[in-house]
């Protein structure tokens, strides 16, 4: 994954583009009841991914971090277990899916910050 700053962005913005659609949807038919996944793949989907990406691209010393591409596949693998978890608990399906992406999305996020912190540690 030569590029995975770039990919982060892309992902990113598709995410964005579902978010939208998704606000939008709901506007239109004044049914809120998925506001929490339009919030999540907005927050999540949309502006992780692009804060990542924009990240390692800034401090490219972080993107060869030896975790940094675990960390992009973890996260990135998670976000949609996430949002289709979510999308099954608001309509009173099975919750496992969300625990499981939410865990994951969480395990990305921690090991960003324990690059992160080792990056500004030998900066």
């Amino acid at each position: 994954m030569k590029h995975f700053d770039t990919l982060y962005l892309a992902i990113g913005a598709t995410w964005l583009v579902v978010g939208m659609l998704i606000g939008i949807g709901m506007g239109i038919t004044h049914k809120f009841e998925l506001a929490p996944l339009h919030a999540h793949i907005n927050l999540v989907g949309f502006a992780c991914h692009a804060i990542f990406g924009a990240a390692y691209r800034l401090w490219p010393a972080m993107a060869k971090a030896a975790l940094a591409k675990v960390q992009f596949v973890v996260f990135v693998v998670s976000t949609p277990i996430l949002a289709a978890g979510l999308y099954f608990t608001l309509s009173g399906g099975i919750e496992l899916p969300t625990i499981l992406g939410s865990l994951g999305v969480l395990t990305g996020a921690v090991l960003f910050a324990i690059i992160a912190w080792r990056s500004h540690a030998t900066a």
